[in-house]
């Protein structure tokens, strides 16, 4: 883990539920029918997207450690449109405030979709993908400066 981090330069969010979200319950409630219908029995990632869940808070505080330490850039996108259920009711699935870990010098955005659909561009103007490819051009324009003359990355 620490050999992979270490070459780790920057991770991108892409509306990642860090303090948790209000939906798992909703789907939880879904779950429990499909489990009703398939006799599985497995609630506890639903358990653990929960709302300031422990799981949640030990993960984010073992990568704030990791995080600084190797000193990796993150850029956090939330979603800007709510997502519908059932046909009517519209939700935010992660919250901006969910969405952010809270980090320091942690940059933030927001992509102009709702939670299903904020990581799927289908084409090159999309604003969403312009964020997120800029984001990622700024860091490797950063490795580039600290890449010794030769230009060239070692893989």
């Amino acid at each position: 883990m620490q050999d992979i981090a270490a070459r780790v330069h920057g991770i991108c969010f892409l509306g990642t539920p860090h303090h948790g979200s209000k939906s798992a319950s909703i789907g939880r409630i879904a779950y429990q029918a499909t489990v009703a219908v398939t006799g599985r029995v497995n609630l506890s990632l639903l358990r653990s997207l929960k709302q300031n869940s422990d799981v949640l808070k030990r993960i984010g505080s073992v990568f704030m450690e990791t995080r600084l330490k190797h000193e990796i850039n993150t850029y956090s996108f939330h979603e800007e449109h709510m997502t519908t259920k059932f046909g009517f009711i519209g939700t935010m699935i992660v919250p901006s405030s969910s969405a952010r870990m809270g980090l320091e010098n942690e940059d933030v955005g927001s992509i102009p979709q709702n939670h299903s659909n904020m990581g799927k561009f289908l084409h090159e103007e999309e604003v969403g993908f312009e964020r997120v490819s800029n984001v990622l051009r700024s860091w490797v324009d950063l490795l580039l400066e600290k890449t010794p003359t030769s230009g060239m990355f070692q893989f």
